[in-house]
């Protein structure tokens, strides 16, 4: 059977891909969407969407989470519904990030619910995609490992989020595993063992494991056997410092000046001319215990400011919470060469992936964790993070959706 060619299609059904039908829906084209034709395409299973589904506060306000859905789209069903209102009750604070992950989880079931009401859009679960194809005629073809045709369209959009890195040191394990309580008994018996847990990482990722780390088996740890590496300085995050966007300068600061910790001497600075960075630094829980390490109240916990030599007799377990690298999703030309090197996909401010020669391939987006989007000098917000949730459903979404 011939597959008819859609409007678009989305290559991945996360918090980011979400962006697209929930930008048009707030622009009141969703349904002119549905209609021509729009395809979303993810390897999980319909009960299986676990995206941000960690035991941590969020690093950001929970009214955040909410900034991209109209109240009087099609979509405004999922305002009502028992996951939006614990977010509604605190929307300045952080909240629990499974609080925010059943809301995103339960906004994905009203989206794939909603397609089925027309003929050309369709939500398929359980469906790996190896790769995209773009034909003589610009049709995109995305295809299984065997080569199969699964959706045909007119655009795409790039959406398979990124895996966190592992690192290369022996017993490592990611801070988004252990978050995802996928280590508690590795964890349980290094601590039990008195091995030292090395944390790589000075984020909010880091310190919300030492925090899970702490809650769950504080009673147990010795002084010194959670040890925090920072590759760079730790900033936290405050709120009076987004108006300090016209002169360019950051929304995170450093704490302190220089300060004794653990025997190591640790320098904070941090240069007045970064730009902006809505949801840098820690806040909340995170930043109360960096204040507390730093400062001698958390015993169990040591700052490391400079690489130390492993001791091969300790064996440490690592937790790395060191960033994350995109999924690859190759995408080919007519000749089956690939249109951008493998990896990570660059993008331009309108969220047009940039082939290898740093030019838009016509039709082609990307959206999500994972893509290198330097944000245009229009938006008035130089500098403003690209992996946000509000970020996706808004403005980053709004530019894709006015060109599709």
């Amino acid at each position: 059977m011939q597959l008819r060619a859609a409007r678009l299609q989305v290559v991945g059904f996360g918090p980011a891909a979400l962006g697209i039908p929930i930008a048009a829906d707030r622009t009141g084209l969703l349904d002119d969407l549905m209609r021509e034709g729009c395809v979303f395409l993810d390897r999980r299973g319909r009960n299986e969407w676990r995206s941000l589904d960690y035991d941590i506060p969020s690093n950001s306000a929970a009214g955040d989470f909410l900034e991209g859905l109209s109240p009087d789209g099609r979509l405004r069903a999922v305002l009502r519904s028992p996951e939006v209102r614990a977010l509604q009750e605190a929307p300045d604070q952080p909240v629990a990030l499974r609080v925010a992950a059943r809301f995103l989880a339960r906004t994905a079931r009203e989206i794939a619910d909603y397609t089925v009401r027309f003929d050309g859009a369709h939500t398929h679960f359980s469906t790996s995609v190896d790769h995209l194809s773009r034909d003589a005629d610009g049709l995109f073809h995305s295809r299984d490992a065997r080569g199969r045709t699964l959706a045909l369209s007119r655009s795409a959009v790039i959406a398979v989020g990124a895996r966190p890195l592992a690192g290369a040191a022996p017993r490592t394990v990611t801070s988004e595993a252990v978050l995802r309580r996928e280590c508690d008994a590795q964890c349980e018996a290094a601590v039990g063992a008195g091995t030292t847990i090395r944390i790589l990482g000075g984020s909010h990722s880091a310190f919300s494991t030492v925090g899970l780390l702490l809650r769950e088996w504080g009673d147990l740890l010795r002084p010194g056997q959670i040890q925090v590496q920072a590759r760079s300085e730790i900033l936290v995050y405050r709120p009076e410092a987004r108006a300090a966007v016209t002169d360019g300068r950051t929304g995170a600061v450093a704490v302190g000046g220089t300060a004794d910790v653990g025997g190591t001497a640790l320098v904070t600075a941090v240069s007045e001319t970064r730009p902006l960075h809505r949801f840098a630094g820690l806040r909340g829980e995170s930043e109360a215990l960096y204040r507390a390490v730093l400062h001698g109240a958390e015993p169990r916990v040591r700052l490391l400011c400079h690489p130390e030599e492993n001791d091969p007799a300790a064996s440490p377990l690592t937790i790395a919470a060191t960033g994350y690298r995109a999924r690859r999703l190759p995408v080919l030309d007519v000749r089956g060469q690939p249109l951008f090197p493998p990896g990570e996909a660059a993008v331009d401010e309108e969220g047009r992936v940039l082939d290898g020669r740093g030019r838009p391939v016509p039709g082609l987006f990307g959206i999500g964790l994972g893509h290198c989007s330097p944000v245009g000098p229009a938006s008035g917000d130089s500098g403003y993070p690209m992996a946000a949730v509000n970020v996706f459903h808004g403005r980053t979404a709004d530019r894709i959706v006015a060109q599709l």
